[in-house]
């Protein structure tokens, strides 16, 4: 694929998070990032100057060698619930460095192929493709987990762990040292100066305020760069003392699942990664590392019980089944908190008929489900969405009310996935916001998913208070929205008629150049996938999983002692 086709896909389908409802989209950005990109420079929104070395007693330009000049920007920082009460905050980046970032990437994919092939351990492609849901194909659990399964079936002692906070913890200047060698780079500074890791070490530093620690989660972008490093990791913990073979350890971004035949060379590896990862400024997780000799292991114990209920009898979920199906799983989430136990069952029940008199424990037990587990709201959004379709038998005024409560409490707490979604929910039922209280809150909000959800919701006459309007247009100007997440709000409320553009906006280049073609980031038209359709594609998904996971085990098995992984990648990759 030609570069220009790899920034579209990149830009197109991997920019915005994947947790955003489906209304946020960047289709057309990708489609014409090339072209918005170029005149953002001609109107010199950025510039970019290139490197000169002496030579000879003159200063001449570096071959390849340039750095960008562009204003930070500060990204929206969405916070999103993970297991427990453990939270994440996921990040919409600012389109210029975003951009920038992606057009590097993809103009000189070949050089960052490169450095990938260092990666040892980690049996995941980077690839960019239109093909591909997000642009860079997806994480194959189920392959890890058959990768997991032989390791567990040839080992006597297991090692498992990760990093603290990842992407949050990642030393940006670590991008050159994976790219060209971290002594290299630090006993030759000026010498990569301008380079093209330098180049990504400045625009990844350019999305976030200039920070050099961490990088955004939700760009695909950020994947790539992760993995950059990742794969130099795995070098040298290939090449450490206590090694594990490729056969015996298995990493899925930065998870580590390690199979050793005695306890000491178990310690021994377990103490080399440490001593890597700290090398490059990441530190492993203490609570989530640990040694445990094999009779110890057990699976997911929730999960057997949900399977063992299912294959029990087959036919359709429906009446006492069904009710007894929910009942098991609410359970099983209370004695496994941490486990996605209703996420799990949830697509279970997903895209199910269900008759009339099952939809008022649907119901209920969707309520519950939005208050047990949080991280599922996109999928309870959906569910709940399609079955008033369907059935029209839902209490929609009684969800509705419950949710703008809820809403209201996770806005307070600063929950933004929660409220987003809890919203976006009402907005589908066709219902009302009714609680003046959300104003207030929205008044004193950094952000412009929320208060675009609930702008679209007032223009088609779903919002029952005064939205505080005035606040958001003062203060919005031409150097606010190129610095910082006001970008999105000023841009698409303006465009739509939602507000009005005080201060000319619009006609800046920043903005002109992305109208003037249409590019739209938030298409009121779309509303949730449709649940049967979800289910159909899921099922194709696991089908050609498991078609990869005989593919992988029977080319793992006959990879010989040697760990012979040109013969294994031309088996199986």
């Amino acid at each position: 694929m030609n570069p220009q086709r790899l920034m579209n896909a990149l830009l197109s389908k991997g920019y915005f998070p994947p947790e955003l409802p489906p209304v946020f989209t960047t289709k057309d950005f990708g489609e014409n990032s090339r072209d918005i990109v170029d005149a953002w420079a001609a109107a010199g929104l950025f510039r970019a100057k290139t490197v000169s070395i002496r030579k000879n007693g003159k200063q001449v330009p570096k071959a390849g060698s340039y750095i960008y000049n562009l204003t930070e920007t500060e990204m929206e920082v969405l916070s999103t619930p993970k297991r427990g009460y453990e939270r994440r905050g996921i990040h919409l980046t600012h389109p210029v460095p975003q951009s920038l970032l992606a057009q590097e990437i993809c103009f000189n994919w070949l050089k960052i192929t490169k450095w990938l092939s260092c990666q040892h351990f980690s049996i995941d492609r980077i690839v960019i493709s239109d093909r591909y849901q997000r642009s860079v194909e997806g994480i194959n659990f189920a392959v890890h987990q058959a990768k997991k399964n032989l390791i567990e079936a040839t080992s006597d002692w297991l090692v498992r762990t990760d990093i603290t906070r990842f992407y949050p913890s990642i030393y940006t200047h670590s991008i050159p040292w994976a790219a060209y060698g971290k002594k290299r780079v630090k006993n030759n500074l000026g010498l990569f100066i301008g380079s093209l890791a330098d180049r990504l070490d400045i625009l990844v530093r350019k999305c976030n305020r200039n920070q050099t620690i961490g990088i955004p989660i939700g760009p695909e972008t950020s994947r790539i760069l992760a993995e950059i490093i990742s794969s130099r990791i795995d070098d040298e913990i290939r090449k450490s003392d206590a090694a594990p073979k490729f056969r015996e350890a298995d990493r899925l971004q930065d998870d580590w699942y390690i199979g050793s035949d005695s306890f000491e060379r178990a310690e021994d590896t377990l103490s080399d990664i440490t001593r890597i990862y700290r090398d490059f400024g990441l530190e492993i997780n203490g609570s989530k590392t640990d040694i445990q000799h094999i009779i110890g292991r057990t699976g997911l114990v929730w999960r057997s019980e949900l399977a063992a209920f299912l294959s029990h009898r087959s036919g359709h979920l429906q009446g006492s089944r069904l009710q007894e199906f929910l009942q098991m799983s609410l359970r099983l989430q209370s004695f496994f908190p941490r486990e996605p136990v209703l996420n799990y069952a949830l697509s279970v029940v997903e895209g199910n008929r269900f008759r009339d008199v099952d939809v008022e424990m649907m119901e209920s037990f969707l309520l519950k489900a939005a208050v047990i587990s949080p991280i599922s709201l996109d999928k309870i959004c959906r569910m709940i969405v399609n079955i008033d379709r369907d059935t029209a038998k839902l209490s929609r005024v009684r969800i509705a009310k419950r949710f703008e409560e809820m809403a209201l409490r996770m806005l307070e707490k600063g929950h933004d996935y929660e409220a987003m979604w809890l919203i976006y929910t009402i907005r589908g039922l066709r219902q009302y916001l009714r609680r003046s209280r959300m104003a207030e809150i929205l008044k004193e909000y950094s952000g412009a998913c929320i208060p675009l959800v609930v702008l679209d919701m007032e223009s088609k006459g779903l919002v029952n208070f005064r939205i505080p309007k005035e606040v958001w247009e003062s203060s919005f100007d031409g150097d606010r929205v190129r610095s910082d997440w006001s970008w999105l709000l000023a841009y698409e409320a303006i465009r739509k008629g939602w507000l009005v553009d005080k201060h000319g906006i619009l006609r800046l280049p920043f903005f002109s150049e992305m109208d003037t073609r249409d590019v739209v980031f938030y298409d009121p038209k779309k509303n949730v996938a449709d649940s049967r359709a979800v289910k159909k594609r899921n099922a194709a998904a696991r089908a050609q999983s498991e078609q990869m996971v005989v593919k992988f085990t029977s080319a793992l098995r006959e990879l010989n002692l040697m760990d012979d992984l040109d013969s294994f990648e031309r088996d199986y990759l």
